[in-house]
């Protein structure tokens, strides 16, 4: 008679057995109530992963995610002495943290928990029978196990918080937000690049002036605010929470040591082409004509204002030269009522929402200040004495007869904003406007890094928007300095200096500036050596991928881990097999949302997380293709949308050279394929993988 404690129905929930692995794996099938076990044989994928390399345990659980559920999974890592452990159930971004959380509790590593999703990604799309939909969720379950067998867990970082902030910008934005802080004890050094505090908006209300005034004269009277004039910034170092900002002010220069930084600086007015004749007597720009205001001297009779008189590169709005406009034309009024003033314009932005400055636009119509629109295709004209502009509802052309024309000019990034974004790692948009990252997207795994855009840097703003942003990056910069240090567990790039040969490539392709070259500490070996800031690393792997020598790695996403989680899914195949490396934030995403939404797609599609598709080498690839994979996809974020600032692009390119490097060896360039798509398409998914399945078989 066989013994019943052996028998396949009755296998114990825990297997010991010979490990072929370094490491003590254990496997949990969650069964999820009937969702996962109606449709896959949960029992089957016990006993099939408990004989697994490494896996020393294997168990099946109705909701291993519930209070109880955890409490075994610690007692099994505890009993059983485990390294690793996998747990095959729904998606990860449900679950994973919250069975690293109880790992950790059972002293075992966050980074050692993989979650295989069966049941996203399995039992509900498929529509094979029983024992095809299992064999899938097996595959899974192996391709997970691979992975922990190979990867490495990343090390905790650590570091200390200045409680000292830098604000570069003396304007209403940067004096807003050096006092609010200052208030609550928190030292501030101002870097104005003038050689007064204040700034010079064109959009400033008199309102606006008043606060300019009181704040500039508060700031220069305030203990905890420095204020360093005709100042630039130099050389920025450190890390999040403990930078080191050289600055040149006057014939001095200082190192700083600050916790946070602030950009703050104002737009300026592009300057005057010269490719066009100009009277410039009798021809100003909305800044030359503000100096005249202020000096009172006004044009004797006719003043006629051009807004968008030279059109942004990109078609920008500058958003605050309308009311620029109305509101000079308003002193103009009130200070010389018979001048007649006139402005011309293709369309008013009078900025916010609503009606916020409506009652300005009226006041200038009763004083008499006239309005016409004109057509961007059929942009006035100056002449001599007159300004001529085309009617756009009779065709015919108005002569407006002028002694003073001002031009409202398209505004442009602050000076030195090209050298300021390289220096802290802050990207730019077409424009040249620094882009801060948009972190409530980034992933959460990552700290923030302590420096913020604000006003003119990041874009035009009028004084009510300068002021908003001007309160809540104080608030923000606040709670981040309020930390006494900063930690991090999530996995950062490592540098092995034994191979690393000082090319540079990874510092060009990290989107946060966390990596440098440094002088190597070896005389016989290259000059420099690539260094990573663990707290500045956001670990999207674009520099894994451009490091010709593989001198960088990314725990916890180590080529061998892919590598191996590639192997597993092409190892005894009886069907065709697609390869589908997944951004977790995009196409992994859509295909957690395509089992959400039932939408189902064919059984041979095997996905690989990758943090981001710059973490996607060509190498994986082509591993994939020599190992018999039927076809290999690439899912990427949609174009401006990468959770890394540019990890999608830097993909595209690799993909598509690739792709064409395999067409001219006759390799045919469709079983290579790349598609954007957005973490909420789970339709798109499956109508993509279904037809990229059928391309390839």
């Amino acid at each position: 008679m066989k013994d019943e404690a052996m028998s396949e129905d009755t296998l114990p929930q825990s297997t010991i057995r010979n490990p072929q692995s370094e490491f003590r794996i254990g496997v949990v099938v969650c069964e999820c109530g009937g969702e996962i076990a109606g449709r896959i044989d949960t029992m089957s994928l016990r006993r099939q992963a408990a004989g697994l390399p490494g896996v020393v345990y294997a168990a099946c659980e109705a909701y291993p995610c519930s209070r109880d559920g955890q409490a075994r999974l610690r007692r099994a890592i505890a009993e059983n002495e485990l390294d690793r452990m996998l747990i095959a159930g729904c998606a990860p971004r449900l679950v994973e943290k919250l069975f690293q959380q109880a790992a950790q509790t059972a002293g075992l590593d966050g980074g050692c928990i993989e979650v295989a999703d069966i049941r996203e990604q399995c039992a509900f799309v498929r529509d094979g029978d029983r024992e095809t939909v299992t064999r899938t969720a097996a595959d899974l379950i192996e391709m997970g196990v691979a992975r922990l067998v190979e990867t490495s867990t990343p090390r905790a970082h650590t570091g200390r918080v200045v409680k000292v902030a830098m604000v570069i910008g003396g304007g209403l934005g940067g004096l807003t937000v050096a006092l609010a802080l200052a208030d609550h004890d928190i030292s501030v050094t101002l870097v104005e690049p003038a050689d007064r505090l204040g700034g010079c908006p064109l959009d400033a209300s008199d309102r606006a002036r008043e606060l300019i005034a009181e704040r500039t004269e508060k700031a220069s009277r305030h203990p905890r605010v420095r204020a360093l004039l005709s100042a630039r910034v130099t050389d920025v170092a450190g890390r999040p929470g403990d930078y080191a900002v050289r600055v040149a002010y006057g014939d001095q220069t200082a190192t700083f040591a600050v916790g946070a930084i602030v950009m703050a600086a104002e737009t300026r007015p592009d300057r005057l082409g010269g490719q066009r004749w100009y009277d410039r007597s009798r021809l100003k720009t909305q800044a030359e004509f503000e100096a005249e205001l202020a000096s009172a001297h006004l044009p004797d009779h006719d003043i006629v204002m051009i807004l968008c008189a030279e059109d942004a590169g990109s078609g920008r709005c500058s958003r605050v030269c309308c009311m620029s406009g109305i509101r000079q034309a308003i002193r103009v009024k009130q200070s010389a009522p018979n001048v007649n003033v006139t402005i011309l314009f293709r369309d008013l932005y009078l900025g916010g929402s609503g009606d916020l400055h409506i009652d300005e636009l009226q006041q200038a119509q009763k004083l008499g200040v006239t309005f016409f629109r004109y057509q961007k295709d059929h942009p006035p004209t100056i002449g001599d004495k007159t300004v001529d502009v085309p009617d756009p509802l009779t065709g015919e052309s108005l002569r407006l007869p002028f002694d003073r024309v001002v031009l409202g000019m398209p505004l442009e990034p602050p000076e030195l904003a090209e050298r300021l974004a390289a220096l802290l790692g802050v990207p730019q948009d077409a424009s040249g406007f620094m882009v801060e990252p948009r972190r409530r997207l980034r992933p959460g795994r990552y700290v923030d890094d302590g420096v913020y855009v604000l006003g003119g840097a990041h874009q035009p703003v009028d004084t009510t928007e300068t002021l908003f942003q001007a309160y809540v990056t104080g608030s923000r910069a606040m709670r981040f300095l309020s930390q006494d240090a900063i930690h991090i567990d999530a996995p950062v790039a490592e540098v092995d200096t034994t191979l690393c040969t000082g090319d540079g490539r990874c510092v060009s392709t990290c989107p946060t500036a966390a990596i440098s070259l440094i002088q190597s500490e070896t005389a016989h070996r290259a000059l420099s050596v690539a260094r990573v800031e663990p707290l500045r690393c956001i670990g999207c792997g674009n520099c894994v991928v451009a490091c010709t020598v593989k001198a960088i790695r990314l725990p916890g996403w180590d080529d061998a881990a892919i590598l191996a989680q590639i192997s597993a899914a092409l190892r005894d195949r009886e069907a065709a097999r697609v390869i589908a490396f997944a951004c977790e934030w995009s196409a992994y995403a859509a295909a957690d949302m395509a089992g959400a939404r039932r939408a189902s797609y064919p059984a041979g599609v095997r996905l690989i997380r990758m943090p981001c598709s710059a973490r996607v080498d060509p190498d994986h690839i082509l591993w994939a293709l020599i190992n018999g994979a039927d076809g290999v996809f690439v899912g990427l974020c949609s174009p401006g949308e990468c959770h890394y600032g540019s990890g999608n692009r830097f993909a595209q390119e690799r993909v598509e050279t690739l792709k064409k490097q395999l067409a001219e060896r006759g390799f045919d360039p469709r079983r290579l394929r790349l598609e954007f798509l957005s973490g909420d398409d789970g339709e798109k998914f499956a109508q993509v993988m279904t037809d990229f399945v059928k391309v390839v078989t």
